[in-house]
């Protein structure tokens, strides 16, 4: 993972989605997740991680199909979950992703 660096800031938010959308809670991959990146030899901050965490955090229940918000926008747009969390809310979510990379990388920079 020393070999990531900054990348890091990108894997870290996509890893915790990709968990999300295997059904994994946030929360639980989060603390996870968290917890192997903080006991490795990574070379970027903590503040770093943390704060990518809670990308991965937010952008999660922003694009899981699973979320109590995004079935009951869909049941009223008589839509598919997967259509509301990938469709409606995924561009928002990836500029989302990106902008708060780059936010973070120079805030801790």
């Amino acid at each position: 993972m020393s070999h990531l660096s900054w990348g890091l800031l990108f894997v870290i938010p996509v890893v915790i989605v990709l968990l999300v959308l295997l059904g994994i809670h946030p929360l639980v991959s989060i603390t996870l997740l968290g917890q192997v990146l903080l006991t490795s030899q990574v070379t970027i901050p903590t503040l770093a991680i943390a704060l990518a965490l809670n990308v991965g955090g937010a952008l999660s229940y922003l694009v899981s199909p699973f979320e109590g918000a995004i079935v009951l926008i869909s049941d009223l747009a008589d839509v598919p979950p997967t259509t509301v969390a990938i469709k409606y809310n995924g561009w928002f979510g990836l500029w989302f992703l990106l902008l708060s990379t780059v936010v973070i990388y120079f805030f801790t920079n």
